[in-house]
């Protein structure tokens, strides 16, 4: 946990909204889900084949203590929205958020979780409050403890995108005539920095005073190579598992890190009922019913060298190639 400031006067701040992003490359908040996801169909951004993962969830602030400079939340510099984009053929039928808030003064206030198209079109929308997601907890000594979970959110019906921001709007900073924080802080969990899809994290923002505001990637929002804010946001669209092909469900199964030394990450958006790896021999070294979308699978005792991993989902069996160190 990390000791966290409230209170604007304290930092000088008197509301100085739009002020410059400038990241002082503090170290972000960690937190933990408080329940592994059990959601099925979700579609991670290309980063979690790699590096990211939902059990590993971060929230950065520009200075490192002040809530209120969130880079993925509610901030003190405008930002309206959040999205991660995606590219593909998707029937999607809600959205998902790993998120948290802090209800500073018991307040409830608006949000909403939508797909939007990269010209700026919303293509469906659900409304939510801030009540309807998990909560912060400070105590007595200003510790906080982050309480992320999985929010998720249906449409009312399903909608067709193929280049999207899967998004959710936050609310705006509240502060008090005493210079108090008020209101809600939302904040949406990221991946650790370093760890993006290149440049598919995107806000909504004010780029100067009086400009309108506009979808524009998080890295250069942040100013780009000058600040080095590369991250993805972890808002994740909701697919149906039918009518998915070979094809999509190679694409929605990931694991990761490759090559492994001591484990590797088994991972879908689709439930898993089993996972297998064989060896160049064509002999089984692990098997296991899993009934999940992810589970850690110690490498250690294998010799070094090529493998298949066999993941059979409700949808089908995607084969990947695995390295092991």
């Amino acid at each position: 946990m990390k000791r966290i400031i409230l209170s604007v006067l304290a930092l000088g701040l008197s509301m100085g909204l739009m002020a410059q992003k400038v990241y002082n490359g503090a170290e972000p908040m960690k937190g933990q889900l408080k329940n592994s996801p059990k959601t099925s169909g979700l579609i991670y951004p290309e980063s979690f084949q790699d590096c990211g993962s939902i059990d590993d969830p971060k929230f950065y602030v520009a200075d490192g203590q002040s809530i209120y400079k969130g880079m993925t939340g509610t901030n003190s510099y405008g930002d309206q929205a959040y999205g991660q984009r995606y590219v593909g053929n998707y029937q999607i039928t809600g959205i998902a958020a790993v998120m948290s808030n802090y209800a500073i003064d018991g307040t409830e206030e608006d949000m909403a979780a939508a797909i939007i198209d990269m010209n700026g079109n919303e293509l469906a929308l659900v409304e939510f409050t801030t009540a309807d997601i998990p909560q912060m907890t400070v105590d007595p000594e200003g510790y906080l403890d982050l309480g992320f979970d999985l929010a998720e959110f249906n449409f009312s019906a399903p909608v067709s995108a193929n280049d999207f921001l899967a998004a959710i709007y936050v609310p705006l900073l509240t502060v008090t005539p005493e210079n108090e924080l008020g209101g809600n802080i939302v904040a949406i969990a990221s991946t650790e920095m370093g760890c993006w899809s290149d440049d598919m994290a995107y806000s909504l923002s004010m780029l100067s005073e009086g400009a309108d505001y506009e979808w524009v990637s998080i890295y250069e929002a942040w100013g780009g190579a000058q600040n080095g804010v590369e991250l993805d946001c972890m808002i994740f669209p909701k697919v149906s598992g039918t009518g998915l092909t070979e094809a999509d469900v190679e694409t929605l199964s990931y694991i990761f890190p490759n090559p492994a030394k001591d484990e590797v990450m088994v991972a879908s958006s689709l439930t898993m009922e089993r996972v297998e790896i064989v060896n160049m021999l064509g002999q089984v070294v692990f098997a296991a019913d899993v009934n999940a979308n992810s589970v850690k699978v110690n490498t250690a005792e294998m010799g070094a060298g090529n493998y298949l991993v066999k993941m059979y989902t409700e949808a089908g069996m995607a084969t990947k190639k695995l390295v092991v160190e």
